[in-house]
């Protein structure tokens, strides 16, 4: 993840003081109150600020001291229309000497949205404060030097102080801002009729969003050609701070800058491809631009920008996604971010944080991830101390938000067949800290428990293969195959360690051997594992892994087949969009489905294979 944030001597975010745009809106609507009936009848096009390039500001609050501290009473106090002064030997005013005096000069200003440089040229020492923010800090002896400092605000009213301290030798200080950036209302959208994006653009024009699918055709066909073109979009956007998810796909090629850093570049002849990274980004104003060249056939090019709630990779992620925030509220930005495996939540911090450094109280956290069902009425338990939110797919199941004492909470949901996406969200205050979420009938492994700590040489067993625990059951069926039609072997008591030999296609069951030496099948519902079962080998599926597994997907875009899991591996052809693939597995993170097609096995992009058969968390893991 990329950090974009204001540094030392760069761009500061600030907000107005509501107090003084208050007085300033009475004032102003006092002013502009209309001597005749303004038409309504069609609305007014929005008219951009005139700026002066300099301001100096005016009717600046000055306080001379006769010391370099601005301590004590001022030896006088004046109204000042500009901080612009060269004294050179002389003093400011009467009651102040030559030499070792200070002063100070408030006012308050309003600025329009955008980005302002503050500029100051000072000998010797000067701190600037907006809204009681120090800006510039240059507090010392020196000849005369100017310091800048870029700030970004929103519209409206601003307190200005300015501190400013005499030593020996001549004094001067001059202070302005100049207005340097501003809130674009579209993208500035520019075509170039080569691939290069050289020379002049042959059409330039304003965008409301970037996503063109062209076809075979042209942005402008009086103008650009339909092949072998180039684009750049610009636009400087507000933000809030926050972690920004950006998606920009395109067939070709795609470059994406943000404040000038490239952040994804793949300047390549492709097939349309989505890429996806996570940024973030301070409060205030950013620049983004896109670059974008079409080479032959099919032209499109899309972003999206949004805040980077869940995983990355989206809707192919089958395990818990954590952001963990150091405020109870989930706001800003993650502290950090973690993998919390696919199995149910299940944490119990107590006195301990979540990870150390990070504070045990007043702290909060995100869960998100998918999960695939055949359809069927599901319980859900929630069991949490302080505060929880438990949605399905952006339904709000259960809302215990606040201080709350531990609590458990049950729900019945009727899901449908298919894929859900689930939500956790936790709030942490004071004293105990735990939450368990579990679900019945499970999809994943469910973890009431841990499986007993096995310490090698210490009289117990040593884990050397996948082995579980059973729960949720007081007794388990041990049946002759992977069905409850099958004729029951024996039973198992719960709390009992099997050894796992493998799964059914669907990881909905399990093949285990007892202690005691019985072989068979059980539902994996109730056994905890020390592996992700999904992970296992398909046992007594005809011809194992690598054949038909039923789970089907159609394509929804044009895709290369490829060697392995990653752009990298050597391509062996395209498959045509709209063709139904047969798939045999996925790669770890789920961004990658193996496949076998026309003969030929390989790996597809999975953002655009629509499952339209099956359960793709079933496909087992090959890549």
């Amino acid at each position: 993840m990329i950090r974009l944030l204001a540094s030392e001597g760069g761009t500061m975010a600030l907000r107005p003081t509501r107090l003084m745009a208050l007085l300033l809106c009475a004032l102003l609507i006092a002013a502009l109150l209309p001597e005749a009936p303004i038409s309504r009848a069609a609305p007014l096009e929005p008219i951009a600020p005139i700026i002066p390039a300099i301001q100096t500001g005016s009717n600046w609050t000055g306080s001379y001291f006769p010391n370099r501290t601005l301590s004590g009473t001022p030896a006088f106090t004046r109204i000042d229309p500009a901080i612009v002064f060269n004294w050179g030997p002389n003093s400011p005013g009467p009651g102040i000497g030559v030499q070792n005096w200070s002063a100070r000069w408030q006012g308050v200003q309003y600025l329009n949205a955008g980005t302002y440089r503050l500029t100051v040229r000072v000998d010797d020492g000067v701190r600037i404060y907006v809204n009681g923010q120090l800006v510039i800090d240059e507090w010392r002896e020196q000849a005369p030097t100017t310091f800048t400092r870029d700030i970004q605000v929103s519209a409206g009213v601003y307190a200005f102080q300015i501190d400013y301290f005499q030593a020996l030798g001549d004094a001067s200080i001059s202070f302005y801002w100049e207005f340097i950036q501003t809130q674009s209302s579209a993208w500035t959208a520019q075509y170039f009729n080569n691939m290069f994006l050289s020379g002049a653009p042959v059409l330039t024009r304003l965008e409301p969003r970037i996503e063109h699918f062209w076809g075979l055709g042209s942005p402008d066909p009086f103008v650009v050609p339909a092949d072998r073109f180039s684009a750049r979009y610009t636009a400087t956007l507000a933000f809030q701070a926050g972690v920004y998810r950006f998606v920009l796909a395109g067939d070709d090629g795609v470059r994406l800058f943000i404040n000038d850093i490239l952040v994804i570049d793949q300047w390549r002849r492709q097939s349309l491809t989505a890429y996806s990274i996570d940024v973030t980004l301070a409060a205030g104003l950013h620049t983004i631009r896109v670059e974008y060249y079409e080479d032959t056939e099919q032209a499109a090019v899309r972003l999206t920008i949004d805040l980077a709630i869940g995983s990355p990779f989206g809707a192919q992620s089958d395990f818990w996604y954590g952001e963990y925030y150091a405020n109870p509220n989930l706001s800003g930005v993650p502290a950090f971010l973690r993998n919390d495996g696919s199995s149910g939540i299940n944490f119990n911090w107590n006195a301990a944080p979540p990870r150390p450094g990070f504070p045990r109280d007043y702290f909060s956290a995100r869960w998100t991830r998918r999960i695939c069902t055949p359809g069927r009425p599901t319980r859900f338990f929630l069991y949490v101390d302080d505060g929880a939110r438990f949605y399905i797919d952006n339904t709000l199941i259960i809302d215990a938000w606040g201080l709350i004492p531990d609590t458990v909470y049950q729900r019945f949901v009727d899901l449908t067949a298919g894929c859900h996406d689930l939500r956790l969200e936790y709030q942490q205050q004071t004293l105990q800290s735990f939450i368990v979420l579990t679900w019945d009938p499970p999809d994943a492994q469910v973890p009431p428990f841990p499986i007993p700590n096995v310490v090698p040489g210490s009289g117990g067993q040593t884990l050397t293969q996948a082995v579980g625990l059973v729960a949720n059951a007081s007794r388990l069926n041990v049946r002759a195959a992977d069905n409850t039609a099958s004729a029951i072997l024996g039973q198992i008591q719960q709390g009992t360690l099997v050894t796992i030999l493998g799964r059914n296609a669907a990881a909905t069951w399990l093949r285990i051997r007892t202690p005691s030496g019985l072989v068979g099948w059980v539902n994996a519902g109730f056994i905890q594992t020390n592996v992700d079962i999904r992970t296992l080998a398909i046992d007594g599926a005809p011809g194992g892994i690598g054949q038909p597994s039923g789970v089907r997907g159609q394509l929804t875009s044009g895709l290369r087949l490829r060697e392995g899991p990653g752009l990298t591996f050597r391509e062996y052809f395209i498959i045509e969009w709209g063709q139904t693939v047969d798939l045999i597995g996925r790669s770890l993170d789920g961004q990658w489905y193996e496949t076998i097609y026309n003969g030929q096995r390989g790996w597809i992009y999975a953002f655009y294979v629509r499952i339209i058969q099956g359960n793709p968390f079933s496909l087992p893991i090959t890549g």
